[in-house]
């Protein structure tokens, strides 16, 4: 997948084949969901798997995550950035939960 002679950052080739892969993945997914192909507890498995897929392969495609030669500084901000999505997200759902219990009790 590296083209060694060009880089990544020469070669449009990764840009190409992460785009065509999720084109793919994104219309595998809406195919799914729309003709009612599988289950509810199956389908949402499915879904959340090709979304997680995606968001891999968008990683090394796009972000190049590990395919550097020192990736650790990369992969640190990488995970630093996704624990302080998942505070953000958790804290806004946490707070909204409390908030639709205490002000709208059924």
């Amino acid at each position: 997948m590296i083209d060694a002679h060009h880089g990544w950052n020469v070669s449009f080739k990764p840009v190409i084949l992460g785009f065509i892969f999720s084109a793919i993945l994104t219309f595998a997914a809406y195919r799914t969901a729309a003709h009612y192909h599988l289950s509810h507890m199956t389908l949402d498995f499915t879904l959340i798997g090709l979304a997680v897929f995606q968001v891999i392969l968008q990683m090394v495609f796009y972000f190049h995550i590990g395919l550097e030669s020192r990736p650790r500084w990369n992969l640190m901000m990488f995970l630093f950035m996704t624990l302080l999505i998942v505070v953000l997200v958790g804290g806004s759902m946490w707070i909204m939960y409390n908030l639709k219990y205490n002000v709208a009790p059924t």
